[in-house]
């Protein structure tokens, strides 16, 4: 079982994971985590697990849940005594069972595509209207959109990289004896 929020949850998913919270045991102590970003807040209540607290949202609530990220809380009560003893974020991410027409590239990728059909003239609409630092693409002198291309690019190759976690490399390690 986790033991903590994770730093990404997928909505759709039932979320799980349990609390030792030694200055706070359950079930003398209730406890609740609440989730709050600009899309809206939701809150779940945890259920004793010895002296632990297991916190479980089902896979029905988490579905309509919009995808960013989430400030969280946990909220400990007893009796009249209530304290607020752990906060975090999470990164929500979309459910995959919600098909639609999101684009599901991160916003550098999807800006960079943009740059590079702008540069070869081969733009759509939607994409010369993108805005960076607040004018958008189609008014953006060429040598600008260059370096912000060079910098797009490499912010995607470090993101790509981070997710492929270094698949599809060789590591080649060599042992001698001493």
């Amino acid at each position: 079982m986790i033991d903590r929020i994770p730093a990404e949850l997928t909505a759709g998913d039932t979320w799980a994971w349990t609390r030792e919270l030694s200055d706070y045991p359950a079930p003398t102590w209730t406890a609740m985590v609440y989730f709050e970003n600009a899309a809206g807040a939701f809150d779940a209540a945890a259920v004793a697990s010895g002296s632990a607290h297991a916190f479980e949202i089902d896979a029905d609530t988490t579905a309509g849940k919009k995808a960013g990220r989430y400030k969280w809380s946990i909220r400990v009560v007893s009796g009249a005594s209530a304290s607020t003893v752990e906060t975090g974020w999470v990164e929500v991410v979309t459910n995959p069972a919600a098909a639609g027409s999101r684009d599901p590239r991160p916003d550098s990728r999807r800006m960079l595509d943009a740059l590079n059909a702008t540069l070869l003239g081969r733009a759509t609409d939607g994409q010369l209207a993108m805005t960076i630092n607040g004018r958008s693409i189609s008014r953006i002198p060429l040598s600008e959109l260059r370096d912000w291309r060079d910098r797009l690019k490499q912010e995607v190759k470090i993101e790509e990289q981070g997710a492929n976690a270094g698949l599809g490399r060789n590591i080649k390690v060599r042992f001698a004896r001493g």
